[in-house]
């Protein structure tokens, strides 16, 4: 049985069926070959002129940026040719980040609320900073006496929106569409109306729950928002937050001092003065970081009697510069100073206290001066 059964193995049939599949697959094999032979070579011949082409192509794109940079380089920096060349490049529609214009004269224009609450408004607007060539458009969000000039929904702000009311986001969307920034002033300390709602903010008189003012009564004297006081540090910090999320990241605060006027000495703030000049430098260093990590500035208001030499700064505590702001507005009356004598004078001082300061002249006298600065302030 088992010799009858060898011829017959399987294997044998498995061999003669292996040999005709093997005759087909060299047949595929070497079709395969030369077809990878044939894309091999059409590669060859061709790789060579393709990278030059594609060399020339780049080396043209290149080039054109490169020319469009130069040409606008004419004695100035290269971070201004940068500047110049984003700028050059945008579409009407495109707003440019104001870091595009920080290495270029900036020109303020600051106009009432009254002026921008229509869009009507809004656009005459536009069209006298581009006849005066003005860059930035600085206007009131939270004026000198605590009005709220737009629609808020902070607790305290909504109960204080003045009679005026703009709409923020309107604004900072029409002046971005003519490659005009936005500028929001926030007034801070100097705040009579804040107290009126929630009481405890207020600056006392020492001892006393009774509310501290800057005058006699019959005087128009005015109670002051407290420096160290929690809520008024969250409410400030909430209308900046809101402002941003509206399209505004350029806020100047103004009124940011302890109170000014009479009983200077009777004023309660219910912490040592060291204590509220600490609680100013935290507010003022937090109000930064979130003002800069949304990419926008932070700039501080001060008046120039505050900082010129022998100058009053008491309200401060400190002088000034020395708050730790980085960026730095002097306000003055030009019938009042000799601006060129605060020009080199704020020159001298920007470079010394490593501080960005600007000089606006509020009453258009002699303002051209300050061109010497790199910023002026335009009516």
């Amino acid at each position: 049985m088992s010799r009858k059964q060898k011829p017959m193995k399987i294997k044998r049939h498995k061999k003669t069926m292996s040999s005709n599949g093997a005759s087909e697959t060299i047949k595929e094999f070497i079709h395969i070959v030369l077809g990878v032979v044939l894309v091999v070579g059409i590669g060859f011949l061709l790789g060579k002129p393709v990278l030059s082409f594609l060399e020339n192509v780049n080396d043209k794109s290149s080039s054109s940026y490169d020319s469009k940079i130069v040409s606008s380089s004419d004695n100035q920096s290269s971070s201004q040719d940068i500047s110049a060349f984003i700028i050059d490049s945008s579409s009407n529609n495109e707003w440019i980040d104001d870091n595009a214009l920080k290495n270029q004269n900036r020109k303020y224009f600051y106009t009432t609320p009254q002026s921008l609450d229509s869009a009507e408004k809004i656009d005459a607007v536009i069209a006298q900073m581009k006849q005066k060539g003005a860059t930035h458009c600085v206007f009131d969000v939270k004026d000198l006496d605590g009005n709220i000039m737009y629609d808020s929904n902070n607790e305290y702000a909504k109960q204080l929106i003045g009679n005026i009311k703009i709409d923020v986001k309107l604004i900072a969307e029409k002046m971005k569409q003519n490659n005009l920034v936005p500028v929001a002033r926030i007034y801070t300390f100097m705040d009579k109306l804040i107290s009126n709602i929630e009481r405890t903010t207020a600056v006392m008189y020492a001892g006393t729950d009774t509310r501290w003012l800057d005058s006699s009564l019959a005087l128009g004297g005015k109670p002051w928002a407290n420096p160290a006081n929690k809520i008024v540090q969250d409410y400030i910090l909430d209308i900046t937050e809101e402002i941003m999320s509206l399209g505004v990241t350029e806020i100047v605060f103004a009124g940011f001092s302890t109170p000014t006027g009479y009983s200077l000495d009777k004023r309660d703030f219910g912490a040592t003065i060291d204590q509220v000049l600490a609680n100013m430098k935290n507010l003022l260093n937090t109000l930064e970081a979130k003002i800069s990590a949304k990419g926008g500035c932070a700039i501080w208001q001060f008046e120039y009697s505050a900082v010129k030499t022998e100058g009053n700064y008491a309200q401060y505590i400190v002088h000034p510069y020395q708050l730790g702001a980085d960026n730095i507005i002097i306000t003055a009356k030009g019938s009042e100073v000799d601006v060129q004598e605060a020009v080199n004078q704020l020159n001298n001082d920007s470079k010394s206290q490593e501080i960005n300061i600007t000089l606006w002249i509020t009453d258009n006298v002699n303002s051209n001066l300050t061109n010497t600065m790199n910023n002026y302030f335009v009516n």
